[in-house]
């Protein structure tokens, strides 16, 4: 890919195994010619909680991401036959390509910083008012129990 857009070094792939064994890990990395994750998180929970997060529904399942982590596609395994020419390579969103050529990329990774941390203080708050509501209703039922 990197030849096609005639760039140097712009497009790495990151193989996250959801091999069985390590031996089966090995048939397959000495075959690759790109970076690899250790096989002992890939296997692992880190390597389970990559595929859930982008929604693997089968091997090989092929995700991009860009230059600051966030997701272009996780359907990459389809869209590379379907533009083998790779014109439209990475598969962007129009409106995903117009932000990241508008916006620099020390701005993008601020904007997401920030997001991450909104969105992790709404999921607390939505956790504990679930947890309260939990409770107001256990406090409930047991007031009418009592009352019965």
């Amino acid at each position: 890919m990197n030849a096609r857009k005639g760039k140097e070094n712009q497009f790495e792939i990151i193989w996250v195994s959801r091999c069985r064994d390590f031996e089966s890990f090995g048939q397959y990395f000495t075959h690759m010619n790109w970076l690899a994750m250790q096989p002992e998180l890939a296997l692992g929970q880190h390597g389970q909680a990559l595929f859930a997060k982008y929604k693997g529904k089968g091997i090989p399942h092929l995700v991009l991401l860009d230059e600051v982590g966030n997701l272009i596609t996780t359907d990459a395994r389809t869209k590379i036959p379907q533009d083998k020419a790779g014109i439209g390579f990475p598969w962007r969103n129009p409106v995903a390509t117009l932000y990241m050529n508008l916006i620099p990329k020390s701005l993008r990774l601020l904007f997401k910083n920030q997001v991450g941390e909104v969105k992790s203080k709404v999921q607390t708050a939505l956790k504990e008012a679930i947890a309260g509501g939990k409770k107001k209703q256990a406090g409930v039922a047991a007031a009418a129990a009592e009352i019965q």
